[in-house]
């Protein structure tokens, strides 16, 4: 294996950005399509899914910020 590259660090970062980058962005657009419905069960799906994408972005910024 290569000394200079930590492939098993690489392959978690990777996996990290995937799950966090797609899955954030499926979260979201399921978010408008709740708010787009128009019923109660909808919105309230949507103001889950919006937390969701909310507290990833937080968890985003707490961990590219902590020392």
């Amino acid at each position: 294996m290569n000394g200079y590259v930590d492939l098993d660090a690489l392959w978690r970062v990777l996996l990290a950005s995937l799950l966090a980058g797609a899955g954030l962005v499926a979260v979201f657009s399921l978010a408008l399509v709740g708010l787009s419905s128009g019923r109660a069960a909808g919105r309230a799906g949507a103001g889950l899914c919006f937390l969701v994408v909310a507290a990833g972005v937080v968890l985003g910024l707490y961990v590219m910020l902590a020392e």
